[in-house]
């Protein structure tokens, strides 16, 4: 199964329930991140929830966890001024799998970090032609998934060591319509940034590691 399919299945399995405040939106260095992408803010829930996870598995000796339904009760966090329901569920879902390996290896937290490193001098103001920050968030998923498929190896060397330049990212972008051709500059902003997040993950996956599965 896609590993970029798999949110509609967690969150059959998650228990959706709303955190009663969210501080990840005042951490110094991501704000402006997270109020143009909901994937990004997604991302950073679901980290720091598998990080935990992985963590409490390899101090019990437990086996690692390698289907999502095993997560079964994790609370989700989304609140609706965070942004798209569906693109904050895909990167915690996402962000879930970094965590949990991060955590079950015994690597650092290294969320936060890169998700500074991606946000840093990205303005909190949406982009002409793109006032819902629709496009920049867009861009910032499929950046991701670009980002994770063009690394083919692995090994933890990298780890929290973001591999390439934003700059060095090409983004195509092919507009449908003339309404969206104003929004390629905030789409591309939000590709680069997601592409350097995905190879990050990517790179930091041990050989050995196992993907988590939706179902099987």
């Amino acid at each position: 199964m896609s590993r970029f399919s798999i949110a509609a299945f967690l969150f059959l399995a998650l228990t959706v329930a709303a955190a009663a405040q969210d501080t990840h939106s005042d951490e110094p260095g991501t704000h402006a991140l997270f109020t143009r992408s909901a994937f990004a803010h997604g991302y950073r829930h679901g980290y720091e929830a598998g990080y935990h996870e992985g963590n409490l598995d390899i101090n019990m000796a437990r086996q690692a966890r390698t289907h999502f339904k095993q997560f079964k009760g994790l609370p989700l966090g989304y609140k609706h001024s965070f942004g798209s329901k569906k693109s904050f569920e895909q990167g915690f879902a996402l962000g879930l799998e970094a965590g949990y390996g991060d955590g079950y290896a015994g690597r650092m937290f290294r969320a936060i970090a890169s998700l500074r490193t991606i946000g840093e001098s990205l303005k909190p103001a949406a982009e002409a032609g793109d006032a819902g920050n629709t496009f920049f968030d867009r861009g910032m998923t499929l950046g991701y998934q670009d980002g994770f498929a063009a690394s083919r190896f692995g090994g933890g060397q990298h780890q929290g060591v973001l591999p390439v330049d934003m700059q060095s990212v090409k983004c195509s972008f092919r507009a449908g319509e003339r309404a969206e051709a104003a929004a390629q500059s905030s789409y591309c902003n939000g590709y680069r940034r997601g592409f350097v997040l995905g190879q990050s993950d990517k790179l930091d996956l041990s050989p050995e590691q196992v993907l988590l599965e939706a179902s099987k």
